[in-house]
């Protein structure tokens, strides 16, 4: 069953193209007490009542969660497509009758009326009918951002597979999609992973982070930076030095913006989670690391052809060490906490 993590949890999900070395097994907050830049709120004592509302919302955000994240929706299989709808469509786009470079795409799920697209493409699916195919026959803009279909005439042939409302399912229709055997399982797997969101959120909510330590600061802004520069690189061909006079910002404003906006909110998030298993002396170590990359690998499945070390470098180890702390904070502050 994979890692399903919800609130709190989720927060720190983020993944960094971040490789840790050194001594210790962790990347983080290695060589700092957290104690000097933290006022970690009594962990020990936490109160949770699963009968109360408080609880309730956060049981009910954790289905939420589990519904947007694997896309758990009512599907409507018949009438046509109109405006405002997300259809879920496959497309194939030809330039002279031959499919041309990223003009190819299944089960895509495209707002109506969004602007996402060509001219003309989401226009063309307005009031077609749910589960048949269409040809559409449009012209890239002039200015598109390859010159190989700048101007050009292309068709492309479109099915709309179903319409996505915004009606969610209900766990007894998408139990079994999640690895279950009943729904009475599932609705207990929920209920384990609100309370971890429920205590999460009290220790973050009652924590203060004070500072931040320097040399962590710097890890994650270089992180953050480089993450940036190669989106910018293989999306639009820039660098960042590019986009930061583009936006008419200087080197200065976009490293303040990047430490508020991005650096300190996460260290934040994650600070205080660190210094509960800093003051319970719980060890992350790299081979508790490897266990939880290989549960991912587990939950890809093996015909996803996906090794340990792609998932390393893609996600980063740093997404890997979060994951672990998260779990080890968790089964602390349970451990302590009154539940009833």
């Amino acid at each position: 069953m994979k890692r399903i993590l919800s609130l709190g949890l989720a927060i720190l999900m983020f993944a960094f193209l971040l490789t840790g070395c050194g001594e210790k097994d962790r990347i983080l907050y290695k060589s700092v007490n957290l104690n000097k830049f933290v006022e970690l709120a009594d962990y020990k004592n936490i109160k949770v009542d699963t009968a109360s509302d408080e609880f309730k919302k956060v049981y009910d955000s954790v289905v939420a969660a589990d519904v947007e994240d694997l896309d758990l929706y009512v599907q409507k299989t018949e009438g046509k497509v109109a405006k405002g709808d997300t259809a879920n469509i496959d497309y194939e786009g030809k330039k002279d009758g031959v499919a041309f470079e990223d003009g190819t795409a299944k089960g895509h799920d495209l707002e109506i009326g969004s602007n996402s697209f060509i001219d003309g493409f989401e226009e063309g699916l307005i009031g077609v009918e749910i589960g048949s195919t269409v040809d559409l026959n449009l012209t890239f803009p002039e200015n598109y951002q390859s010159t190989d279909l700048a101007g050009k005439d292309v068709v492309f042939t479109v099915k709309v597979n179903y319409v996505k409302t915004k009606e969610a399912q209900k766990p007894e229709e998408y139990f079994g999609k999640m690895g279950f055997k009943t729904v009475e399982e599932y609705n207990k797997d929920v209920k384990e992973r609100a309370i971890s969101g429920y205590l999460i959120e009290k220790v973050l909510e009652k924590s203060k982070v004070k500072n931040y330590p320097e040399a962590d600061v710097e890890i994650l802004k270089e992180k953050f930076t480089d993450i940036m520069e190669k989106n910018l690189k293989s999306y639009y061909g820039m660098t960042l030095a590019d986009y930061i006079s583009q936006t008419g910002s200087t080197q200065e404003s976009f490293d303040k913006q990047l430490l508020d906006e991005q650096v300190y909110p996460l260290m934040s998030e994650n600070m205080p989670l660190y210094a509960i298993i800093d003051e319970e002396k719980v060890e992350v170590t790299a081979s508790e690391i490897d266990g939880v990359v290989k549960d991912m690998l587990e939950d890809y499945g093996e015909d996803a052809n996906v090794t340990a070390e792609q998932l390393k470098e893609y996600y980063g180890e740093y997404y890997f060490e979060n994951i672990l702390v998260s779990e080890k904070a968790v089964e602390i502050l349970k451990k302590y906490a009154d539940i009833k």
